[in-house]
């Protein structure tokens, strides 16, 4: 009988749906980009009319994370040129949410079913956030690499041009079209070299590259500076070895979280094979079923804390 009574609201919200000619991922897109190009939250109002002593008595909503999490993907998504992904993204937290509100539907928990559909919304922000830093070592090591040849280049040359031209066959992409629009700059648009690479340092969202640019830009009138290059580069180099050392303790929060989330779960399992009636008044009654409800809403909770935590270390003048 649930099962059907489901079935026919699934298909009288389709119905809707096509008769006011409603996307769901339309709806949902807006929706995000509402709650993330919202300059004007209830943060920055305290902040601007609260004084800085008393702001230590307004504590951060965990709900106010979501926000976050979800304005942090969109924002990696922008740094690394991939906001076209965003949209997908939508249509993933979209569809996964509909799939939680199934499965409480499905154990008769209206209120697991609300956040399990949430949490599951989640999931596609949270891949980004972790992507981001497989993403941020891989742009680190090919930064380096191509860092070094021109450097090695410009050193013996003396001229910062001919060095990126005759590297060009060693760049990957990201990096490739940055220095190939560069050369392509100087080469048609202006002879201005330091303002070309001004405007290339801001094309890649690293400090250490960024750092290296502007000692380039020193260089044109003192080439004496050239060799203050392969200390920058060096930098990568340490980070490296310093997120190497420090990669296991960074993960720590999150492990310690996935520990409480099988041991969580496993309690349901437990009550199942050792007293049934245990299981069914955890499943059953009212009482159970908000105590899932509350339980599952601080994994959920927990996890994006743990997620949002971890952070590769970085560069920072």
């Amino acid at each position: 009988m649930n099962g059907i009574s489901f079935l026919i609201f699934a298909l009288l919200i389709a119905g809707l749906c096509l008769l006011f000619n409603v996307s769901p991922f339309d709806l949902t897109s807006q929706l995000m980009d509402r709650v993330v190009n919202d300059k004007q939250d209830i943060q920055s109002v305290i902040k601007k009319t609260v004084p800085k002593k008393r702001r230590l008595l307004f504590r951060r909503s965990p709900f106010q994370g979501l926000t976050t999490t979800i304005r942090e993907a969109q924002m990696i998504l922008k740094t690394t040129n991939r906001e076209s992904v965003f949209t997908i993204l939508v249509m993933a937290a979209t569809i996964l949410f509909i799939v939680g509100l199934i499965l409480g539907l499905m154990m008769e928990n209206i209120l697991i079913s609300a956040v399990l559909g949430v949490g599951l919304a989640l999931f596609p922000f949270w891949y980004i956030k972790l992507a981001e830093i497989t993403y941020r070592k891989e742009l680190n090591d090919e930064l380096n690499k191509t860092l070094s040849v021109i450097t090695t280049s410009y050193s013996r040359s003396r001229n910062i041009i001919k060095a990126i031209e005759e590297n060009l066959h060693h760049i990957n992409p990201p990096l490739l079209p940055v220095f190939e629009a560069f050369v392509f700059d100087i080469s048609y648009i202006t002879a201005d070299i330091p303002g070309a690479l001004l405007e290339m340092s801001e094309k890649i969202d690293n400090q250490i590259y960024k750092e290296w640019c502007r000692a380039v830009i020193a260089c044109q009138d003192n080439p004496n500076l050239i060799e203050t290059l392969p200390a920058i580069v060096r930098k990568f180099t340490d980070i490296k070895e310093a997120n190497d050392d420090f990669g296991t303790d960074m993960h720590t929060p999150l492990r310690i979280v996935l520990t409480m989330v099988f041991m969580n779960v496993g309690v349901p399992v437990l009550f199942y094979f050792i007293n049934r009636t245990w299981y069914l008044a955890l499943m059953d009654s009212w009482g159970g079923k908000i105590i899932l409800a509350v339980v599952l809403m601080i994994i959920f909770i927990s996890l994006n804390a743990a997620i949002k935590d971890i952070k590769p270390i970085e560069y920072n003048r």
